[in-house]
């Protein structure tokens, strides 16, 4: 959960300017700007960016993760294949072997079979790999870091045996990008809307993601004040400090050239 107030000073004040320039009420301008404000923290939330590119880097990610824990059976059995194996004639035989046995045994559903063959091999980054059906679980627990990301250097949890399954594992799992995005979509639909942030981020709004706001624009003085909320779990893992301060540093920027415009009109 990540809660972004508007009381930065700077901004405060460029805010108080700009309502003066457009001529609206303070607590206009600060849910108007609050509104902006989500969609820009939207677009620095990973994955970064709000066009087709950014969905498909998420996309992209949330693939190649999944494919470090999970292989194939049909794969597999090419590395197989090209393993080095011992004892017998040639090494290429012995592992064109072993490939036929194991595919074999998969193919006839026999797991418990394939994976001792598996093992029996030591193939690197398939020392612990089993041949079972898709685990979501295994997937999880292989993720790390700030950035909950498999890494490089990941040993393959489990062999799939039917390899459609491991696709539509992919497919739903991808479903989840854009959720981050979606708790600051939530926030903006609650300030006016959540035009400027990607359908696919903001379909979650409100449904997978949550956001809240807490309007205080009507109140006086310095109590006046939007404060908004983004509830998903993992958004600390998706936006940081710096992209928080980028997301008002944009916005007060876009205030001041609104501002000259507004003035050079006057």
């Amino acid at each position: 959960m990540i809660t972004m107030k508007m009381d930065n000073a700077d901004f405060s004040y460029q805010l108080k300017r700009y309502a003066l320039a457009k001529k609206i009420s303070f607590a206009k301008a600060i849910k108007q700007q609050g509104r902006l404000v989500a969609v820009n923290l939207a677009f620095q939330t990973q994955p970064f960016g709000d066009g087709s590119s950014a969905k498909e880097k998420g996309q992209g990610a949330v693939s190649r993760d999944i494919k470090r824990v999970f292989k194939p059976a049909k794969n597999t059995t090419g590395v197989i294949k090209r393993s080095d194996t011992q004892p017998g004639q040639t090494k290429t035989q012995n592992a064109e072997q072993a490939a036929r046995v194991f595919a074999g045994y998969v193919l006839r559903g026999q797991n418990a079979k394939a994976t001792e063959i598996l093992q029996r091999l030591n193939i690197p980054k398939y020392f612990s790999a089993i041949v079972a059906p898709v685990d979501g679980a295994k997937h999880q627990s292989a993720r790390h870091g700030s950035r909950r990301t498999v890494p490089k250097n990941q040993f393959v949890g489990l062999v799939i045996p039917k390899e459609n399954t491991l696709e539509s594992y992919v497919k739903k799992i991808m479903q989840n990008v854009g959720i981050a995005k979606g708790g600051w979509a939530d926030c903006a639909k609650k300030l006016g809307g959540s035009r400027g942030i990607p359908g696919w981020a903001s379909r979650h709004a409100g449904k997978r993601a949550k956001g809240s706001v807490l309007d205080n624009s009507s109140g006086t003085g310095d109590d006046q004040s939007v404060t908004m909320t983004n509830h998903v779990p993992w958004i600390d893992k998706c936006l940081n400090a710096g992209q928080i301060q980028r997301a008002l540093d944009i916005q007060k920027d876009k205030m001041t050239k609104a501002i000259e415009i507004a003035l050079s009109k006057a």
